[in-house]
């Protein structure tokens, strides 16, 4: 799968949000934040294509972090990105 490139983050209050680009008049029903993880996923996952064995890789190598838990983790964000519809598979 791969992050759907019309979207962005972007810092809004303090906030890392994602937001659709070039998109007008759009009804946002929906704000997606991000933690400075799911940042830092974000942006070392752009264009390129991934799964969750991937983001669990990555984890491990950045954070002190047990590969059971990484996986656990990389499944629920991999999880959030597909419910709102944040990549193409």
């Amino acid at each position: 799968m791969k992050l759907k490139t019309d979207y962005k983050i972007r810092k809004i209050a303090g906030e890392s949000v994602i937001v659709r680009m070039g998109a007008q008049n759009v009804k946002m029903t929906t704000i997606i934040s991000l933690n400075s993880t799911s940042e830092w996923l974000w942006e070392q996952l752009q264009d390129e294509e991934f799964d969750v064995e991937k983001v669990a890789d990555l984890l491990t190598a950045e954070y002190e972090v047990d590969r059971d838990v990484a996986l656990t983790d990389a499944t629920k964000w991999v999880e959030m990105l597909r419910n709102a519809e944040l990549v193409n598979e």
